[in-house]
């Protein structure tokens, strides 16, 4: 009997390299199997954004990136095109959208026929906001054709408002240390990066009995990420609100920059207001639930 070997394609775009990590850990228990073929496509926009990234950079992508209007992506080609038996898509958030890079490649006509009929896992590195995100990405693999089996997502475990100083702080210096040697390090841990070598071996079985239908249990079975309700409403309102202020911002082209600033500032207020009171309400509201359902 003939034994045709498996070809997985890992798409991926990562500013910081933590995504690419991930991704790594993720295959590495794949890539020692003589059956299985892992082929990289690493989505690079012409023009590279920066990192650590500058206030007038992070502002920039800000209208673009929420009403997802492509980009110029440097040339990219997937060996095997038509014939990938997997294809894992590797992406994270911005401003509650899909990254830049990412929204654009899926716009793509390339991606129309990579995705084509494809069976596709959706891998996320998040701080903790990643619904919104990946419900577009959802919806784009829909209209390209692709078949999603599952979501995998890592987030950054510490507290809202305390990742969301850690990450600025990682943002705007690159460093990835103890802010003030007081606040956890930020992103997502290294024992978490580490560990996710586990969905690989929930993968490669299910790649050899030719059962990818199955998949669709892996975020069920071996995600530790469950969806914080509280979290979830603010970024449902956030997006909505993100989504005014760059189109107010894209159709005013003359005061762009004024209100892009105006934009960060509502930003920074409401990080350092309206976070921590959606924090409280929400273990308010997490206890009221616990009781009411007869949990103590």
């Amino acid at each position: 009997m003939v034994s045709f070997m498996k070809r997985i394609l890992v798409v991926y775009y990562s500013q910081t390299g933590q995504l690419k990590r991930i991704l790594d850990s993720m295959v590495k228990p794949i890539s020692d199997n003589p059956s299985i073929s892992i082929e990289y496509l690493e989505i690079r926009p012409s023009t590279s954004y920066p990192f650590p990234w500058t206030r007038h950079a992070f502002l920039e992508v800000f209208p673009e990136c929420v009403l997802e209007k492509p980009i110029r992506l440097a040339p990219f080609e997937a060996m095997h095109s038509d014939s990938y038996d997997l294809i894992i898509l590797g992406f994270q958030p911005w401003y509650l959208s899909p990254s830049l890079p990412v929204s654009t490649f899926l716009q793509s006509p390339e991606a129309k026929k990579l995705f084509r009929g494809a069976e596709v896992l959706t891998v996320i590195g998040a701080r903790n906001m990643w619904i919104k995100s990946y419900e577009r990405v959802k919806e784009r693999l829909e209209h390209l054709g692709g078949r999603l089996r599952g979501n995998i997502v890592l987030i950054d475990r510490a507290p809202n408002l305390v990742s969301a100083v850690t990450i600025c702080y990682w943002m705007f210096t690159g460093k990835k240390d103890r802010c003030l040697g007081l606040f956890p390090p930020p992103g997502v841990s290294e024992s978490d990066i580490a560990a996710a070598e586990k969905y690989a071996n929930a993968i490669t079985p299910l790649l050899e009995q030719e059962r990818m239908v199955e998949a669709d249990e892996i975020p069920l079975t071996f995600g530790e990420t469950e969806i914080n309700v509280s979290l979830a409403r603010l970024e449902n309102r956030a997006k909505k609100i993100f989504f005014l202020w760059a189109n107010a911002i894209t159709k005013r082209p003359r005061v762009r920059k004024r209100l892009l600033n105006i934009f960060f500032v509502e930003l920074i207020l409401a990080l350092a207001i309206v976070s921590p009171v959606n924090s409280l309400l929400g273990l308010v509201f997490n206890r009221f639930h616990k009781r009411r359902n007869g949990y103590r």
